[in-house]
């Protein structure tokens, strides 16, 4: 590894991208799991008329296959039931095959087909 063993790596890599997050999702919903006093997942969501949808979901690596991004999708949930949304609605790229089969499993079907994705969607 070019920076050697370095505990600011995460850093470098976090804060641009954190900061990235807030010029392109700017007026979104922005939520962060923790776990033992670290953020281990994102959140962001755009309120659209009939549908809350999921702009962003990602999980630290370390911290995948623990159920963390299903915590995550119950969450979302929640936040599109208490905004009386009908539809969770999201964006997969089509090579991405452990998100696909998440959210297959969590209930979500596909709407749309892109060039390089499949947009999802799920009833609330």
């Amino acid at each position: 590894m070019p920076f050697g063993n370095s505990r600011f790596l995460p850093l470098l890599i976090a804060v641009p991208y954190i900061l990235a997050c807030e010029v392109i999702f700017f007026r979104n919903q922005r939520f962060f799991v923790k776990l033992r006093n670290r953020v281990v997942g994102l959140l962001i969501l755009n309120e659209k008329p009939d549908a809350l949808r999921i702009s962003s979901l990602a999980v630290a690596p370390e911290f995948r296959r623990l159920g963390i991004a299903t915590y995550i999708l119950a969450y979302a949930e929640s936040k599109a039931e208490m905004l009386d949304k009908e539809f969770l609605e999201l964006s997969v790229l089509k090579k991405n095959l452990p998100a696909r089969t998440l959210y297959r499993n969590s209930g979500f079907s596909q709407k749309e087909e892109r060039k390089r994705s499949f947009i999802l969607v799920r009833k609330v």
